[in-house]
């Protein structure tokens, strides 16, 4: 079906307004340092952001405003840290973590006006990572990331990637259960068995969720395959646990965080709980021939932006897809609901509906 240009807009404007309440990863923590003493340039829905660490010693004080000076619009981010804020490298204006300037050099010693400041955003590290949210109002939190925090699992940090796609459809790949026994052959799925089950996917406790029980194969030692738990605890955001045929227990996050509606960059880890003295980098290795796997079907789909209107078709064996963008639908609704358009109590109230869906006939080709 062909979409108008003025309905994608429309489209992607009301998953903007959604995705803006929900925190985002734009870096790890290494690449924060590393960018030290300059601010670290990001990308977030649009737009960009100087962040920095500008606390003292080992504290970690987060600041994050528009990579652009309000005197002359040079980048932040080629400025440099100070404490307790930023310094632009053009003029040397100065601006502290709420955003305010404190110091313009050439009024030698003026208060700056007013108008000079810029506005921070919410900034926060969990998860080794930095996480941005530019809308508060619906007072989300950062997904949960369990192996993180689990003291009897293994945790190996993927290097973070951007591929030309929107998050959500990065997202739907990683939860498309049809796409393994073609992309996948050999290695997740079996092309001479390509009909999945078709799960009952659930919402619980502000969550989409399902189980996944995968065809017989016998996989790589470092494959993660079993029988899979699937939450997604945010739009962005899915936490896999596997648990294999010998009984260990391994899991597999990952966040899209969305830089513009066309791009975004993904945020993993996997973790296991046996072969603990193993070799890591072959665990890391079968993840990366996952990935090249992907990435020529899922970056070149066409448009990379994501529909949120049922215009593609589906079949019932898109259960799991059908549902999520089902969800983003509603919570876009919500978001542009009776408390305006950045609802945020009506998106609190959508996501703490918790209730199992039948198939949306409407959508559905059987």
């Amino acid at each position: 079906m062909e979409v108008s240009p003025d309905q994608q807009r429309l489209e992607q404007d009301r998953l903007e307004r959604l995705l803006r309440l929900f925190w985002h990863p734009v870096c790890t923590l290494g690449e924060l340092a590393a960018a030290r003493p300059h601010p670290l340039g990001v990308e977030l829905l649009g737009r960009r952001f100087a962040v920095a660490n500008v606390g003292t010693g080992d504290e970690v004080e987060l600041m994050a405003v528009p990579d652009r000076c309000p005197h002359r619009s040079t980048r932040l981010s080629v400025g440099w840290v100070e404490s307790g804020g930023i310094r632009c490298a053009y003029h040397g204006w100065a601006f502290d973590c709420t955003g305010r300037c404190r110091e313009i050099p050439a009024l030698d010693g003026e208060e700056p006006p007013a108008r000079a400041a810029l506005e921070a955003v919410e900034a926060r590290v969990e998860h080794g990572l930095v996480w941005l949210r530019l809308d508060p109002s619906a007072r989300t939190e950062i997904p949960a990331h369990p192996a993180f925090h689990d003291s009897t699992m293994k945790v190996l940090e993927g290097t973070p990637y951007t591929w030309p796609t929107a998050a959500p459809r990065r997202v739907e790949n990683f939860v498309d259960l049809s796409h393994f026994a073609w992309v996948h052959d050999g290695t997740l799925g079996d092309r001479t068995q390509p009909v999945p089950p078709i799960p009952v996917v659930r919402r619980e406790a502000g969550e989409l969720r399902f189980e996944y029980d995968p065809p017989d194969l016998v996989p790589e030692d470092e494959a993660l395959f079993g029988f899979s738990e699937y939450r997604m605890p945010v739009p962005c955001t899915v936490d896999i646990s596997f648990r294999l045929a010998t009984g260990a227990h391994r899991r597999l996050w990952m966040t899209a965080s969305p830089l513009d509606a066309g791009r975004c960059r993904t945020f993993w880890s996997v973790a296991r709980d046996d072969d603990l003295d193993g070799d890591d980098a072959e665990y890391l290795a079968f993840q990366d021939l996952v990935l090249r796997q992907d990435e020529p079907v899922v970056c070149n789909q066409d448009p990379p932006e994501f529909p949120l209107e049922p215009l593609e078709v589906s079949v019932r064996t898109d259960r799991v897809s059908i549902e999520y963008r089902r969800w983003l639908r509603e919570l876009a609704a919500a978001a542009d609901g009776p408390d305006g358009p950045d609802g945020g109590a009506a998106v609190q109230a959508a996501l703490a509906a918790s209730f199992p869906r039948e198939p949306m006939t409407t959508e559905v080709v059987r």
